[in-house]
């Protein structure tokens, strides 16, 4: 697949979501670990959770020279301080994300940023032959879930069980998959990714068990999977994991080590110096973005030559989660035209400013 077709259609599909309501997550490189045993250990802990959560991957920190840089974990360490809990006393530590960012660069694994796609869950548990939506905030399964997505970084959206939703969608439409259903009553909520789950008890060789299954479509494809635990803040702690893993290897961008590439970005809407300024903040604290400047200004149009170490599909990829810059569709044949001048690029892809 030529690099025109792939932009091409990552310009497509940055349109088609174009109203999604995705988030941008807070505190990415801030962990939080339990406040014992030595300095080293909980700095250990500390950056192996945003490692983890940085790179959507539950497994990273079994690589042998991640693992190995655990060691090192003070370097990485900006601040840190005490927190007292109910349970005990926790670590605040704030990561350096420059250094996390690198490297994870240096090993070839991808980094996942802070825009990220609003998650819907839609979840039914099975009790005996009764299956019922899970409504309580307060009920066990919701605040495990509540917990695994704020670790795992990842913005959940609940429905909320109303009247609207009832009239549209019944637990059996989610036990058994039925996307037409599920897929009209979630377009109240507006969401970039829905999933369908359900938990059951279950009896295994290890004992009675929670088991997990869940659901999802995307491109035209189903998947599926499934996780089990002996509690519900284990089961959605798995389930979280899982579903991060997942996620991460479409949106994720690998940071090039061989330098930076050149895009140009045309943005339209723009009518103050503050917008301008905004816009340029925005793009700046893009994955792999180390510098932005404005190219050429006139008439509410912009263009913003940015230094990016990701490639431009990776790069417009992730900028489908930003919630002010709308894609303008562009006809197939002209997505890449408009150079500034014989030694700038092409325009990259043109976007729309939405004012908050």
């Amino acid at each position: 697949m030529s690099k025109l077709v792939r932009i091409t259609g990552i310009l497509l599909g940055l349109v088609l979501a174009g109203a999604a309501n995705a988030a941008q997550v807070a505190d990415l490189y801030q962990a939080d670990v339990v406040a014992e045993g030595s300095t080293a250990q909980w700095q250990q802990q500390a950056l192996a959770q945003v490692l983890v959560r940085v790179s959507g991957k539950a497994d990273v920190v079994t690589q042998p020279d991640i693992a190995a840089e655990l060691k090192r974990a003070s370097g990485y360490v900006k601040q840190f301080e005490a927190v007292r809990h109910a349970d005990g006393n926790r670590m605040r530590v704030l990561l350096d994300a420059v250094k996390v960012n690198q490297l994870l660069q240096q090993h070839n694994i991808a980094v996942w940023g802070e825009l990220r796609p609003d998650i819907l869950i839609w979840l039914v548990q099975q009790d005996g032959a009764e299956r019922r939506f899970v409504r309580q905030t307060e009920h066990a399964l919701n605040t495990g879930l509540q917990q695994a997505f704020r670790q795992a970084a990842l913005p959940l959206l609940r429905p909320l069980y109303d009247m609207d939703d009832l009239l549209n969608i019944a637990e059996t439409d989610v036990w058994a998959g039925f996307w037409q259903q599920i897929n009209k009553a979630s377009q109240r909520y507006v969401a970039d990714v829905v999933v369908a789950v359900t938990v059951a008890q279950v009896n295994t060789d290890a004992g009675s068990q929670l088991r997990l299954t869940w659901q999802r479509q995307s491109d035209g494809k189903t998947y599926r999977d499934e996780v089990t635990a002996t509690d519900e803040a284990a089961l959605m702690h798995a389930f979280a994991a899982g579903l991060a893993g997942q996620l991460s290897e479409r949106y994720a961008s690998v940071m090039s080590a061989s330098g930076n590439a050149t895009l140009l970005l045309k943005v339209q809407g723009l009518h103050s110096l503050a917008e301008l300024v905004q816009v340029q903040k925005l793009l700046q604290q893009m994955v792999g973005v180390t510098q932005v400047t404005i190219s050429r200004y006139q008439a509410g149009v912009a263009h913003y030559t940015i230094n990016s170490s990701v490639a431009a599909d990776s790069f417009l990829n992730a900028l489908r989660f930003n919630k002010q810059l709308r894609p303008v569709a562009p006809a197939a044949e002209s997505v890449v035209t408009e150079p500034l001048n014989a030694t700038e690029p092409p325009v990259l892809a043109t976007f729309e400013f939405i004012s908050r």
